[in-house]
């Protein structure tokens, strides 16, 4: 998957990938009221496509991904745009976690990229601040696309993992959206609860 996106680096910024980050930053806008005092994680942001609008608005935002490439083209835009509020790191937080824990964490079109869903979650859990959130913006899974999330099922899992006040929603739906096919785009939004513990893994567990 590195070396996948890698190749895809300089070209990764077309029409449609600036259009979904362009839809799911207005969404992020529209669940938090304010931003200005936030600090965010944006995990796999890539080329910044979410990152770099984010900061304007926010306290600081933190890009990590695993893409030397990706990461490149997000720095040279975060220079042109003379954009200081941004840290740029590429780093695998299930492996090397971060110290810092955030008031929200933005997930967009990478989560069903992740081999084990049940440790990421753990990990957005334990980079979370008291009462932070994520938000989480992929595809909804369906006859043609199984890549996607049943929602249901995210949201459960998301509840076994000490969030609550989880909610979602369609985005935006469209045929050839998704590797050639109709696919349905969702956030959801689902808040740090200390009423409950991380389940799994141990490395996780009860720090916060």
């Amino acid at each position: 998957m590195k070396h996948d996106f890698n190749h895809k680096a300089e070209t990764f910024d077309s029409p449609k990938n600036i259009f979904l980050a362009n839809l799911v930053c207005q969404a992020v806008e529209a669940q938090i009221d304010f931003l200005s005092d936030k600090e965010i994680l944006d995990f796999g942001g890539g080329t910044g496509l979410l990152a770099l609008p984010l900061a304007k608005q926010a306290q600081s935002v933190t890009l990590v991904d695993i893409s030397e490439k990706m990461l490149e083209q997000a720095r040279l835009k975060a220079e042109q745009q003379d954009i200081k509020n941004i840290q740029i790191l590429e780093q695998d937080l299930l492996a090397n976690p971060l110290e810092q824990q955030f008031d929200l964490i933005v997930v967009s079109r990478v989560l069903h990229h992740m081999p084990d869903l049940d440790a990421t979650l753990a990990m957005f859990y334990h980079h979370l601040r008291e009462n932070g959130q994520v938000l989480i913006a992929d595809f909804v899974k369906t006859d043609t696309n199984h890549h996607g999330f049943d929602l249901a099922e995210l949201e459960t899992k998301l509840a076994q993992f000490g969030f609550s006040s989880i909610g979602s929603q369609i985005l935006y739906s469209a045929e050839g959206l998704f590797l050639g096919n109709y696919a349905e785009l969702f956030l959801t939004v689902a808040q740090k609860s200390l009423a409950h513990y991380v389940l799994t893994p141990k490395s996780w567990t009860n720090n916060y």
